[in-house]
């Protein structure tokens, strides 16, 4: 316990003080962690977008290879036909429809001769529309571009007639090549951009992050996919239109763009794919960047906001209550020091007590022996009824000096090895007498292979002696008093008192826990209420602990716990440890 003294240490002054450089050096580490933690958002902010790109970028490169993996089939079947002369449409159609059947990427698929006329066409559900009514492809720039540049790359391009409304779609094509190595027409496959958006919206983390999917073979460029405004395809253009083509890397780029016009914060990521000349872009916005910075931001200033009100109401009741400490400090010295007293008083007392009491008790069985000779039957009475309140006079006395001795700190134990079936008949023959009398039973179980325990015999004896002596008192006749004794699950040692008596309430066992507690002080066997307590203290002196579990009506068990320490194996015993 620690005392201040309110007239050397303005406790009130002081809290004061170490508030104000709280608040001051919370205000500093904040402010710290504010432009240490915006770098840090921007700089994660950039990796997610690399990330986002990368993932994207990947997911993005094997749809249109998968894709373009079914075009080429296309084209080298129609190159093997025309080899071997076996150029059958019907077969050529199953073909079709069995590659994109099973090429999820490809919404549908077309084949066109060297005149642009369409020879065969293959389309999902949903796409019917596709061509619908269209007998030629002559006059569209993906047939133009083959035919007469003889582009024998994938060309990719997007649909500018609406032939299905709300949908953005995306065309590569294959050039077909002759035995003679002349223009033999073109293979097309459709690709539904809702593949690859859908894609992006299932990864993407903000509220507001674009993506765009970029096309540029050194002679053109276009956009396939477009999520971007005005401002955002310049700046996209820019980063992905270097002097030459072949400078584009493959690796992510991003670059944060905090000048513009609008205000907005803006983190581009891009990345190219060399080989199918795609380029992917994705725009991270400010709003879910600097989300997490500006939340930790709030808290902070939150918690000064919060730290400082609690501050002052502390600091208030602090000058409030500094009249009151040296007072409360007076009466806490004065308390413990009677608690003290008391203790060391009664702890004193077991000569001055226990001597004329012995006296009394030794003089009156005497009498009732007839040493003095012969009595009446009133004066044999009265003589027993002397007796009798001297043992529990006595009984009481032991009681209330075993428990303040512990209280002071001056009960001590004598350890030795205990052999607890050897304890408990000895216990069982001192009450035969009275459970006899009584008609009650007392049943043991106690194993022949117990192992010993490391204890205060006669404290341990004593635990047990009070607590056969509860049962005897609220167990009625015919009722049964069961003791056990083993070792618990966890190897500490258990003794266990159940009786079959009157029991009580849930709510009365911490009563009858308490020092002079008494659930069932009507009856006349009501003792002093300090059997348990006494228990308790006793069990909690070597290190274990005290169970009272009971029932109204049915019984109550006591249950004393020593930790797996006392027990003392058999192999230890044996070589004298």
């Amino acid at each position: 316990m620690i005392f201040y003294d309110h007239k050397k240490l303005p406790i009130s002054k002081l809290l004061i003080i170490l508030s104000g450089i709280i608040i001051l050096l919370n205000c500093a580490i904040i402010g710290y962690h504010s432009v240490s933690g915006h770098q840090k958002a921007i700089e994660a902010g950039k990796g997610h977008s690399e990330r986002l790109t990368n993932i994207l970028s990947d997911h993005v490169e094997l749809t249109f290879l998968a894709a373009d993996l079914t075009v080429r089939r296309a084209v080298e079947r129609q190159y093997f036909n025309a080899l071997f002369g076996n150029n059958l449409s019907e077969d050529t159609y199953n073909n079709f429809m069995l590659w994109v059947d099973e090429t999820p990427q490809i919404s549908a698929m077309l084949l066109a001769d060297e005149n642009g006329q369409i020879k065969l066409i293959y389309r999902k559900k949903g796409y019917e529309t596709w061509f619908e009514g269209k007998e030629s492809i002559a006059d569209k720039e993906i047939f133009y571009i083959h035919k007469e540049v003889g582009d024998q790359d994938v060309y990719f391009d997007v649909s500018k007639d609406k032939w299905i409304s709300d949908r953005g779609l995306v065309m590569m094509s294959r050039r077909i090549t002759k035995i003679n190595g002349t223009f033999g027409g073109v293979v097309l496959a459709l690709i539904d951009n809702k593949y690859l958006t859908g894609f992006f919206n299932s990864v993407t983390t903000g509220k507001d992050e674009k993506m765009a999917l970029f096309y540029e073979n050194g002679q053109e460029s276009r956009f396939l996919i477009n999520m971007l405004d005005g401002s955002e395809e310049g700046f996209v253009k820019k980063m992905l239109t270097p002097s030459s083509a072949a400078t584009i890397t493959p690796k992510v780029t991003s670059v944060v763009d905090r000048d513009n016009p609008d205000g907005i914060f803006r983190i581009y990521a891009t990345k190219s794919i060399p080989n199918l000349h795609i380029a992917i872009a994705t725009v991270a916005y400010g709003g879910d960047i600097f989300a997490g910075w500006r939340q930790s931001l709030m808290q902070g200033i939150i918690f000064i906001l919060i730290f400082t009100a609690f501050a002052g109401v502390i600091c208030y009741f602090a000058t409030a209550m500094s009249g009151q400490m040296g007072r409360v400090e007076k009466s806490e010295k004065a308390a413990i020091t009677a608690s003290q007293a008391k203790s060391e008083f009664l702890a004193n007392m077991s000569h001055e007590l226990r001597t004329p009491l012995n006296a009394i008790i030794g003089f009156s069985e005497m009498l009732q022996g007839g040493y003095f000779g012969p009595l009446n039957e009133k004066q044999a009475d009265r003589i027993k009824d002397v007796t009798l309140c001297g043992h529990h006079l006595l009984d009481l006395i032991n009681d209330i000096l075993e428990f303040s001795r512990g209280e002071a700190g001056r009960m001590q134990i004598k350890e030795s090895q205990i052999e607890m079936s050897l304890l408990v008949a000895e216990v069982t023959r001192i009450f035969a007498e009275k459970a006899k009398a009584d008609e009650i039973r007392i049943i043991t179980n106690i194993s022949n292979n117990l192992p010993k325990i490391r204890a205060d015999e006669r404290k341990i004896k004593q635990i047990l002696l009070n607590l056969v002596s509860n049962s005897l008192k609220f167990t009625g006749k015919g009722g049964n008093i069961n003791i056990n004794a083993f070792i618990g699950n966890e190897g500490g040692f258990v003794m266990a008192v159940a009786d079959t008596g009157i029991g009580m309430a849930e709510e009365d066992i911490p009563k009858a826990l308490s020092v002079f507690g008494q659930v069932h002080n009507h009856t006349h066997d009501g003792g002093t209420g300090l059997g348990l307590p006494l228990c308790k203290m006793l069990a909690e002196l070597h290190g274990g602990s005290l169970k009272l579990e009971s029932l109204e009506g049915v019984g109550t068990k006591v249950s004393i716990f020593l930790p797996k320490e006392r027990v003392i194996p058999g192999n230890q015993e044996e070589l004298g440890i």
